[in-house]
Formats: structure tokens, C-alpha cells, sequence
């Protein structure tokens, strides 16, 4: 019979960029392939679980492609002195650290096996991930503080041109009209680190259809570009920046800026954007009091999130995107962005703890009224296979 080892948590990653420990192949001795451009991610999650060590935690990591059953994986990744193990045994946990999406049927199917049981919890709320995962909902949730956006509903001419019509009617409606300039933003839906984002002008209609229709697995969202190179100024540079706060549960717990590279709209690290931590009293105000409004609206208590932020030539404060993943890795070369990148790993590992004590807990035989502030964690609604 085969074994079964219990943790505390499972950090489940994307098979698409992480490695099973269950490949036999001697050359994948970590879980992220050395000379990879990821490979540094192997540092943060050694870190990850070895903070959890510290807090006497079990931990393991696993891919997307070794889930075998609710909370359940295969095989796993230990980090145990400073180096990376493959266990090919299985390993279970009440308790998902999820760090893949659902982009891809075989995933879909896979996280739904994943959280197959009730009793399975995600780190963060499901409700409040469908919100981020996917713009469209993000603006329909919060769209009294979000750039307007409308979904491209066919990959055609035909919708293409009914979805500008849609967005123009809306900015036009617009208390704040004139923050918007005549280029527009189309976007992956469902995407990530400005992958598949693009900027066009009023005279490239056509080319924008063609790249809709390039593009026939994906599904886009378009926005106004917003007037920005005045907005918010970083040692009074003009490059596209915005503002990112990361929420846990209804606390700011970090706050830093990213700016993008020379000649690019994008301010995403990914896409070559430089990422600079900054103290929360230098949000702007309107930010953080739309921040206070937006934490009540979604009403997440116990749940990780980061919410993006750029501010209009006029000084007019709009969400650009909401994201229950922020990243957890950092520049090797910026020792601030490592020593901010940890500590905001050690936040996490203090609240599994929590969570850990207060599912074993339950387990007590005696009756415990639970604590006012004890984590309710929706339960998973399975994603629709398309």
C-alpha cells in the first residue's frame, strides 16, 4: 500500500513552469530547471518552506500534474538542509497554498479534483479568486473605482467592432471622460504578468481584429488607456508606473510601485517593469481610502491579495487589475526586494499557522464556541470545462 504523509499545507505550482518530483531524470534536482529564467524560484520557495520548518509546519511542494485526488499529490518536494529532495510517495493536506490557474482544460479538471472535498480548503477565498482571475468580473465587482472594460465575447470582426461600440458608450457615460485617451488596451481575460496585453491607436482597428482572430483560444478585454505620464511620478520619471497594495485579510501588509521599462506601456517585473518597494505613506491618500472602500465591499477577512492602482494626468484614482497570486519571488540583484519578498513569506507562513491550530483544533473532542474572528473559507465552486 502505498504511503500517505499528512502536511500542513501543499504548495501546488503550475506543471507548466515547475518540475515533478516524480521525473526520474537525474538533471531535475529542484523544482524549478536551473538556467531557466525561473530558476530563482527555487531560493523562494526553499525559503517558503523552510519558514515553515522554523514554525513547525510540515510543508511540501507539488505540481499541478501530480494532483491524484482531493488534497492529494503523487509526489512532492521537501527542502531540507538547503537542498531540494523528490519524494514519490503521496502527500495529502486539508490545506492548498494554489499557485496555478485554471487557463487550460487538463488544469481546470485538475483543480477541481484538487478541491474535490469539501473538507479540501484553499488558502484564499474561491469567490474572491473567480473575482480576480478574471478582469471581467473584477470590474463588474468594482467597477465605481475600475478602468471601464468590456469583454470581447467572439473572436470575430463582427465582435471586435460590437465591443468598442460597447466601451465608447461607457466612457462616454464616464464622470471623468478626459482621463481617457483614443488608444485601447486589449488584454488575456484570464491572463497574467502582462502576457498578451496590447496598445492600439483609432487607426488600427484592422489590426486589432486580426489579432483577435490570431488569437482564437484566448479571450480578450478591452480598455481605455488612461492619460499617466503625469499621474503618479517616480523620482519624476513619465514611464507608465503603478501602485500595488497587498491585502491580507483587511490590512495593507506591503506597498510598492512598479515602473515600466523605456518605450513600454506595461509596468509588470515580467514584461521588464522595475519593481520598487515604498512606505504606505507614500500611497497616495485616494488610494488608500478606495482601498478601505474596496476591502469592505469585498468583504474577504482571511484572504491574500494585491490590488493594482494608476492614477489619470487629472489626479483621478482607477483599479487596473486585482490578483489573489501577487508574486512571491524576487530580483537577486536588489537586496531590499529580497529582504520585503521574505517578509511577506513570513506573514503567509504565520496565518497557515493559524489556520493549522485551528483545524487541529477540531479534532478536540470537547465543544468550542468558535473565536469571533475564526477564517469562514467559502466553499470551492468547481470551474466550467469549456
Amino acid at each position: 500500500m502505498n504511503k500517505i504523509t499528512n502536511f500542513d499545507v501543499l504548495i501546488v505550482y503550475s506543471d507548466k513552469v515547475a518540475k515533478s518530483a516524480s521525473s526520474m531524470s537525474r538533471a531535475i534536482n529542484a523544482p524549478f530547471r536551473k538556467g531557466s529564467k525561473n530558476e530563482s524560484y527555487n531560493l523562494v520557495y526553499g525559503y517558503f518552506l523552510k519558514t515553515c520548518q522554523k514554525n513547525n509546519l510540515k510543508a511540501a511542494f507539488t505540481t499541478s500534474a501530480d494532483i491524484v485526488g482531493a488534497g492529494k499529490c503523487q509526489s512532492y518536494w521537501l527542502f531540507e538542509k538547503n537542498v531540494w529532495r523528490k519524494v514519490q510517495e503521496t502527500g495529502f493536506s486539508k490545506l492548498i497554498f494554489v499557485k496555478f490557474t485554471p487557463l487550460s482544460k487538463s488544469r481546470k479538471i485538475k483543480r477541481n479534483l484538487l478541491f474535490s472535498s469539501k473538507h479540501i480548503k484553499p488558502f484564499n477565498d474561491p469567490h474572491l479568486f473567480n473575482i480576480c482571475f478574471d478582469k471581467q468580473k473584477t470590474y463588474d465587482a468594482l467597477s465605481g473605482f475600475s478602468v471601464p472594460t468590456v469583454t470581447i465575447k467572439d473572436n470575430t470582426r463582427q465582435g471586435v467592432i460590437k465591443a468598442q461600440k460597447l466601451l465608447k458608450g461607457k466612457i462616454a457615460k464616464h464622470q471623468n471622460k478626459s482621463d481617457f485617451s483614443e488608444e485601447v488596451v486589449i488584454k488575456d481575460r484570464f491572463g497574467a504578468g502582462g502576457l498578451n496585453v496590447y496598445k492600439f491607436n483609432n487607426d488600427q482597428a484592422k489590426t486589432m481584429i486580426a489579432l483577435v482572430k490570431k488569437h482564437k483560444n484566448i479571450s480578450f478585454v478591452i480598455q481605455p488607456f488612461v492619460k499617466m505620464d503625469k499621474g503618479f511620478r517616480f523620482k519624476n520619471s513619465s514611464k507608465p508606473t503603478d501602485i500595488r497594495l497587498i491585502i491580507l485579510g483587511q490590512k495593507i501588509i506591503q506597498t510598492y510601485i512598479r515602473v515600466a521599462k523605456e518605450g513600454d506601456f506595461r509596468c509588470n517585473e515580467h514584461a521588464g517593469g522595475l519593481l520598487i518597494y515604498i512606505s504606505k505613506s507614500k500611497v497616495p491618500l485616494e488610494i488608500r481610502k478606495d482601498t478601505k472602500r474596496m476591502v469592505d465591499i469585498l468583504d474577504k477577512k482571511f484572504s491574500l491579495y494585491a490590488l493594482d492602482f494608476i492614477v489619470s494626468n487629472n489626479g483621478n484614482v482607477y483599479l487596473l487589475e486585482a490578483n489573489t497570486r501577487p508574486g512571491l519571488d524576487w530580483n537577486v540583484s536588489i537586496k531590499k526586494n529580497e529582504i520585503e519578498a521574505k517578509k511577506l513569506i513570513r506573514i503567509i507562513v504565520k496565518e497557515i499557522n493559524k489556520r493549522a491550530d485551528l483545524s487541529k483544533n477540531k479534532f478536540e473532542k470537547k465543544i468550542v464556541v468558535p473565536a469571533k474572528d475564526t477564517p469562514v473559507i467559502e466553499e470551492y465552486q468547481p470551474f466550467q470545462i469549456l
